[in-house]
């Protein structure tokens, strides 16, 4: 064995062990329920895999074994079966120093062949850092390895931000891919990759070849249409006119017809249940507002809802009793309930008659509920976003900075949870009063500046005189989580560079910014880093007039209207995003998608203060395979890029 190889193997037995010790958290499993339930595809899956397992046992020569045993690994990937798929590598490592290789080729083959499923597994525990060290290493031999290699750089690409160099890799990839199953799953991806990139980087992007500019130009197409779908086949159409040739032609357009043409084909009923009276009636009207200004301003007459509105607030009904009076009034569709209680209630059904759309989410993660959809404006989403920023940012030791309340610990403990498992570390927290103004103590807590004073005061006192000493923040971080609102954060951000961490980049989330443009009050957060909704930050739709003009009062509420908006819309959109992982919809509140438990989350926009008001920005990321910063929409040339 050559003595890079050997060094390969010994790195790739370490990851193989590392690998077991990161797999992902699991959310919380339903009472009496102790595994998430495997889907038919897993169950096709991971039965294939045993049946290769099986040939492997069966074969008479070693690469055949090998071969076999490196394709069922890979199934369990797809199946979601990692621990399995682990197993598998663990075996192949360990046969591939026991039994050296046949000839040069041969062992070229095989420590590839290796290299690749570390990749994947890597990838699929959302480690890019290991993902990128690995490939770089690699070195593809066979037609078959080369395609999944770059496959494979496709997906990190993805996973570290890069889309438009996944969507250049998988273009290029599509004419060496034969068969046509694989070809429409290189469809899928980018389809997927293009979906993840907000609307104006992918109005901005161009492209000399083009295959790249008709997806382009069909992801723009897709996303005008989804708010008047009657139209949207006739636009397809006219996309088809205009790129002939273009090879998602052939099977993912017209599934892209079909999904739209179901969501057409019967006229809906919209419930919308929710509290019309008591504490949240403030909340309620906002949401309301959003939803009729959606429904005035739909100009699909053809497909265009009835609308109902029914109040959840009185005491004499029960939630159970209102739905079913939905219902009976001719309800296909339900939007609501906004109560938390009421929505633990209907996901522990097994079953609900109709579709119902929450705004706001269980405290299980798990949705065995069929029909039951959850969406809302969740903080702790927000907290996640930063998180996954911050490492696609390569910034990896945080200091986190929190209110002691019930929110700025739910914000903070977000933060850490998805920080740690992509492979951060929060080395310093601390929680300031939301009673005060005075926040130097905790920052210097923070920082670790009282350590510093002490140990001037030992100098001091070794010396028997004073000594000129300036203070000195731990130099151990690169980022600052900071949970506030926007009466704290002006009073923090200027603390923060009085205790001498003006160097550090400040990450928060949208309640930092009110909603409306304060220069004077707001001048102190300049440099602040924070995400938050496209109507809030990209507003070009006539509905923020209308919202301006009609309740200019309540601006600190317009994520809400927002909210309100997006729930119309989602009620015909919901069929195209359930079970397709390549499905995204451009929404007010974010580029919204359905998790695998029928949960909403939202790709988020982010912005930096300056000069007191929010400028949208696209964050550069890192690049794990150059270790180079690039812009988020950059694009790369798949066919020379290693």
């Amino acid at each position: 064995m050559k003595p890079y190889t050997l060094k390969l193997f010994l790195f790739l037995v370490l990851a193989g062990l590392a690998a077991c010790d990161t797999q992902p958290l699991k959310p919380d499993t339903a009472p009496g329920e102790e595994t998430k339930p495997v889907t038919e595809e897993q169950a096709t899956l991971t039965s294939e895999a045993e049946r290769l397992l099986s040939l492997a046992e069966d074969s008479d020569t070693d690469a055949e074994k090998f071969r076999y045993r490196a394709l069922a690994a890979h199934l369990y990937i797809e199946a979601n079966r990692i621990d399995l798929a682990q197993r598998q590598l663990d075996i192949l490592i360990q046969k591939r120093q026991q039994q050296p290789a046949v000839d040069e080729t041969s062992a070229r083959i095989e420590d590839a062949t290796i290299s690749l499923l570390t990749t994947a597994i890597a990838l699929a525990n959302e480690d890019t850092e290991l993902a990128g060290q690995v490939i770089k290493e690699t070195k593809p031999v066979t037609r078959e390895q080369q395609i999944k290699y770059y496959e494979l750089k496709a997906d990190l690409d993805v996973l570290s931000g890069n889309y438009m160099y996944a969507v250049d890799r998988r273009v290029q990839l599509d004419g060496y891919i034969i068969d046509e199953k694989a070809k429409n799953a290189n469809n899928r991806k980018i389809w997927a990759a293009l979906s993840n990139l907000p609307t104006a980087q992918l109005n901005n992007q161009r492209s000399n070849n083009a295959t790249i500019n008709g997806w382009l130009d069909l992801a723009r197409v897709i996303r005008s249409g989804q708010q008047n779908i009657s139209k949207l086949e006739d636009a397809l159409l006219d996309w088809g006119t205009r790129h002939p040739s273009h090879p998602v032609n052939e099977s993912f357009l017209p599934e892209l017809i079909n999904i739209y043409q179901a969501n057409i084909s019967d006229r809906k009923q919209i419930a919308v249940i929710l509290p019309m009276q008591g504490d949240l009636s403030n909340v309620t009207d906002n949401i309301k507002n959003g939803i009729l200004s959606a429904y005035y301003h739909d100009t699909d007459a053809a497909a265009k809802p009835d609308l109902r509105f029914y109040d959840s607030s009185d005491q004499e009904m029960s939630f159970r009793q209102i739905y079913q009076q939905a219902i009976d009034d001719g309800a296909t569709n339900i939007i609501g309930p906004l109560d938390k209680v009421i929505i633990n209630q209907l996901a522990q059904q097994q079953e609900l008659d109709i579709p119902v759309l929450t705004l706001n989410y269980s405290e299980n993660a798990f949705n065995t509920t069929d029909n039951l959809f959850q969406f809302g404006l969740s903080p702790e989403d927000e907290a996640r976003q930063v998180a996954e920023l911050a490492i696609r940012q390569n910034k990896k030791r945080a200091a986190v900075f929190y209110p002691d309340s019930d929110w700025g610990k739910r914000l903070s403990q977000a933060f850490v949870e998805e920080y740690t498992r992509l492979g951060g570390h929060a080395i310093s927290q601390a929680d300031y009063a939301t009673d005060t103004n005075d926040y130097r103590r905790p920052i210097r807590a923070l920082f670790n500046l009282d350590q510093s004073s002490i140990r001037h005061r030992k100098v001091e006192n070794t010396i028997g005189k004073r000594a000129i000493s300036e203070p000195h923040r731990r130099r151990d971080i690169d980022m600052i989580f900071l949970a506030a609102t926007p009466r704290s954060a002006r009073g923090i951000m200027p603390s923060f560079k009085f205790h001498h961490a003006s160097d550090l980049p400040v990450y928060s989330t949208s309640h930092v910014f009110t909603g409306k443009i304060d220069k004077e009050l707001d001048r102190d957060l300049n440099g602040l880093v924070f995400c938050d909704l496209p109507w809030v930050l990209q507003n070009n739709s006539p509905l923020a007039e209308v919202f301006m003009k009609n309740w200019p009062q309540q601006g600190s509420y317009t994520r809400l209207f927002a909210l309100g908006v997006d729930a119309y819309h989602l009620v015909y959109n919901l069929d195209y995003l359930e079970n397709r992982d390549f499905a995204f919809y451009d929404g007010q509140t974010g580029n919204i998608r359905l998790d695998e438990n029928n949960r909403i989350t939202r790709g988020l926009l982010w912005a930096r203060f300056d000069k007191g008001k929010p400028v949208y920005f696209e964050p550069p990321v890192f690049d794990v395979s150059t270790s180079k910063q690039v812009k988020a929409g950059d694009k790369v040339d798949a066919a020379t890029t290693n």
